[in-house]
């Protein structure tokens, strides 16, 4: 079946057959051109006819012929928050958890229908080149499929998120560069390339707003809180708002946006400020949350685009706030999300107090990951104490200090580290006795693990790094 494409920015139109051409000549991504056909009332009565999920709304999905991929994404919660709204200072703040999708994330979504289209045009290879969660849902969902599948992981991805990938036994390879990764894949016709671009996913993750819009009967919230990285969920949002607004489903006035973005990669802020339609791309050094921090983001015109359109801003957060959003939601919920989704509740925490979000509007907050696809950043609030005790406590004894120092100069695996004690500090222990260090440090939470590619091989390697609670209790301890 083929798929009508269309340029957000200059409204060019292209057909897809089968290989998805996912940017237009102008540089922008192109969108699924959608048309429903159907209106109000009888929307409604098809859609409350049917299982929840994201296949409820089928009149909004690309009208495919093979049998869905689906292992029960979409359908998931949404609360009223009376904890976490009283801590926070709002009286009517809901929470759509899809950390509860299959593989944790909000991207099971669109994966549900990229895979589903793969079937249809008899796919026999997928390659897909993203950051951690959209890899996780492509392999996951290849393995229900039945599809071979390939990931390219940035350097530095979670470790969770690794292994989920290896456990649905896809092939992982682990690149510095995903951009460059992209263009030598991209011209092969042995297999199907999946990235954050390919307009199908879009139309996956346009079914939480959907969702969100039913469980309101059709009145939306006045706030929407939602993250940034590549920009692609904010887009998919406004996508559906956009559509239900010309299936004359609405009965109240679109909701606002406040998105946020971790302040140490934040181009889409930083346009958004400076009123901007286009991002500079930036040039970071080691990227602490991967899920998040996309220093070119693709969909940024559309990001910027919905916000504007219906009103609101795009906020910055630092990782101090970042990682108290996690611990207040889970201390006043019971619910464990990973950085990537405490973005947005530390944005909305600071729209709240600076007044743009006013304490009787209703807001939803969208929970996009689970906090188990990195286990690590809990340890670094669920151990957070003051520093001159932790140091005392723990017994933080010279060798630990100096392995602190090394890692603050950069990432190493556990031999580097054994050799440089050894060449620089005149520190002679085993790599055994190493790893009993490095354990004791991770568990207080002042170094995290991940994973980087090793030489030509790109064999999966641990790596050590500090971790912001462990440069401060260096500086406390020097």
């Amino acid at each position: 079946m083929e798929i009508k494409l269309v340029c957000p920015r200059c409204g060019n139109r292209q057909t897809d057959t089968g290989r998805m051409v996912s940017i237009c000549g102008c540089g922008t991504p192109f969108l699924v051109d959608h048309y429903v056909g159907k209106y109000g009332s009888e929307l409604v009565k098809i859609f409350s006819s049917r299982p929840r999920g994201v296949w409820r709304y089928h009149e909004f999905l690309p009208g495919l012929k093979a049998n869905p991929v689906s292992i029960g994404e979409g359908g998931t919660f949404l609360h009223l928050s009376e904890g976490l709204g009283r801590q926070i200072g709002l009286r009517r703040l809901y929470i759509k958890n899809e950390a509860t999708n299959p593989t944790g994330a909000f991207t099971d979504r669109g994966a549900s229908i990229e895979l589903t289209r793969s079937v249809e045009i008899g796919i026999q290879k997928i390659l897909c080149v993203a950051s951690g969660n959209l890899a996780v849902s492509i392999a996951g969902y290849s393995a229900k499929a039945g599809i071979p599948c390939s990931i390219y992981l940035k350097q530095g991805v979670e470790q969770v998120k690794l292994l989920q990938a290896l456990a649905y036994d896809a092939e992982v390879f682990l690149t510095s560069d995903p951009s460059l990764t992209t263009r030598l894949l991209q011209d092969s016709i042995d297999y199907h390339l999946v990235t954050c671009l390919n307009p199908l996913l879009i139309e996956g993750y346009k079914t939480c707003m959907l969702e969100i819009l039913e469980q309101f009967d059709w009145s939306p919230p006045n706030w929407i809180s939602i993250p940034i990285g590549t920009g692609s969920h904010l887009t998919a949002c406004w996508k559906a708002l956009r559509e239900v607004e010309r299936a004359d489903l609405l009965k109240d006035s679109l909701p606002r946006i406040v998105g946020s973005q971790i302040s140490s990669c934040a181009p889409i802020a930083e346009a958004y400020k400076k009123n901007k339609d286009n991002v500079e791309p930036l040039k970071v050094g080691r990227i602490i949350f991967p899920d998040i921090a996309e220093p070119n983001p693709p969909w940024a015109y559309t990001a910027l685009k919905a916000v504007r359109e219906l009103g609101g801003a795009i906020l910055t957060v630092d990782e101090e706030q970042l990682i108290d959003a996690i611990r207040v939601l889970a201390k006043n919920e019971g619910i464990l999300a990973e950085p990537a989704a405490a973005v947005a509740l530390a944005g909305l925490i600071d729209a709240v107090d600076s007044g743009i979000i006013k304490r009787d509007e209703s807001v939803v907050y969208i929970v996009t990951g689970s906090g188990m696809k990195d286990p690590t950043i809990i340890q670094s609030f669920a151990e957070k104490k003051n520093f001159t005790d932790l140091g005392r406590e723990k017994k933080i004894g010279f060798t630990k200090k100096k392995i602190l120092e090394l890692l603050i100069e950069k990432p190493l695996h556990g031999y580097m580290i054994q050799k440089e004690l050894a060449l620089r500090h005149g520190i002679r222990v085993s790599l055994p006795t190493i790893y009993e260090h490095l354990r004791d440090l991770q568990m207080v939470g002042l170094i995290q693990q991940s994973f980087s590619s090793r030489g030509k091989s790109k064999r999966p390697r641990k790596e050590y790094h500090v971790t912001g609670m462990g440069r401060e209790a260096y500086r406390r301890l020097s």
